[in-house]
């Protein structure tokens, strides 16, 4: 049976809990994980560029994030 098999017959619950343990089986070791030139960039770009106006407080950014991706799929 091949993974991706496995890995559809597998509930949400079950997926999310696959990749928790992917997640911190690949972060043992954070020097493996080399993050792509195109993230450095942005990354890069937007601390020496900071968006206009105020920082929303971190639940109230969330929370708009959360609404906007809502907002996306029940127009697809």
């Amino acid at each position: 049976m091949s993974l991706e098999t496995m890995i559809s017959g597998l509930s949400r619950d079950e997926k999310l809990a696959a990749m928790e343990l992917l997640w911190r089986d690949l972060t043992v070791d954070p020097d493996s994980l080399a993050s792509p030139q195109w993230h450095k960039r942005i990354i890069t770009d937007r601390l020496d560029n900071p968006a206009a106006g105020e920082a929303l407080p971190l639940e109230e950014a969330k929370a708009e994030i959360k609404e906007a991706i809502h907002a996306r799929r029940a127009s697809s």
